[in-house]
């Protein structure tokens, strides 16, 4: 149970760093949370605009995160990365949908997801 609610906060949190960097202008291609080969949890982020580092970018993430802190309650537990379209598990996610929501058991060119929540999908 307990690590039922710890997902569920992480996921909360997610989403709710995903809609607070678009509202802080940060355009992303594509969001999704999804558990790691160690069953961690982690926020892959795709930003749209590609020309600017992926330094500059954590930083804007962790800009939000610090902005907004009382509106994400579970920030410390919350690990994300920045990455682009061809990260092994923005890939895997995209080929099993177009669409926002939780996808199961997907698997591609050895990268195997058992859990993942799209919270922006690729346009």
């Amino acid at each position: 149970m307990a690590e039922s609610e710890t997902v569920t906060g992480e996921l909360a949190t997610a989403r709710r760093l995903v809609e607070l960097l678009e509202e802080d202008g940060f355009k992303l291609d594509f969001a999704v949370w999804a558990k790691d080969d160690e069953e961690e949890g982690r926020l892959y982020l795709v930003p749209h605009e590609r020309a600017e580092s992926k330094l500059k970018q954590s930083i804007r993430v962790a800009a939000t995160i610090s902005k907004h802190k009382n509106e994400l309650p579970d920030r410390h537990d919350l690990q994300y990365s920045i990455v682009t379209a061809e990260d092994p598990v923005i890939r895997a996610v995209r080929s099993a949908t177009p669409v926002a929501g939780k996808v199961r058991g997907v698997y591609r060119q050895g990268t195997y997801i058992d859990t993942a929540y799209v919270f922006r999908p690729a346009a």
